[in-house]
């Protein structure tokens, strides 16, 4: 007598790379943002205790601590992605969960940009060219036209020919008389 063989189905958990709910082209590599944010939360803490080291004049190593900023490429390193995986991840529909996430992270890297600016830590014109091309700043002239509201310098009149004829000559005779 032939034995049965039953086959056992099980429903496993959803973990990194499974299709989620509202956006059915491609996997995420996070199943939650909590999860994302873990890992964002490791490449903040790895930049803050950076350390470095010097030797002085006796030969003996110094280590001291040396923070490193933070940028967008450095968070997408950290996150293995590239920068067009975390622009998805901040605006296209399927991602609504994790909007938030990212969004909360890209605002922590300006403000320490910001900040590395005006403290000197970093060069003026790099935090400049990086704020305009990672975070959507600008430079906006305005300028200010005091004499917009004002009468213009030059009037409207009307001349007759005969009155310009007699202007242009009198002008003339003034100019003769001063050269002589």
């Amino acid at each position: 007598m032939a034995k049965k063989v039953i086959k056992k189905t099980t429903v496993r958990k959803p973990h990194k790379g499974d299709f989620q709910i509202g956006n059915y082209a491609s996997c995420k590599k996070w199943a939650t943002p909590e999860l994302m944010q873990k890992d964002i939360d490791k490449y903040f803490k790895r930049c803050d205790e950076n350390t470095t080291f010097y030797y002085d004049t006796f030969v003996v190593k110094h280590t001291i601590l040396a923070p490193l900023p933070y940028t967008t490429e450095g968070l997408c390193v950290a996150l293995d992605c590239d920068r067009k995986t975390l622009l998805n991840y901040e605006k296209q529909e399927g991602y609504e969960a994790y909007f938030h996430t990212i969004n909360k992270a890209k605002t922590k890297i300006q403000l320490n940009k910001i900040e590395r600016g005006h403290t000197g830590e970093s060069k003026t014109a790099m935090v400049i060219f990086d704020l305009k091309n990672n975070s959507g700043y600008v430079d906006k002239q305005e300028i200010d036209n005091p004499s917009a509201n004002k009468q213009p310098l030059v009037q409207n009149f009307t001349v007759s020919n005969t009155e310009f004829g007699d202007k242009v000559k009198g002008f003339l005779k003034d100019m003769d008389e001063e050269e002589s």
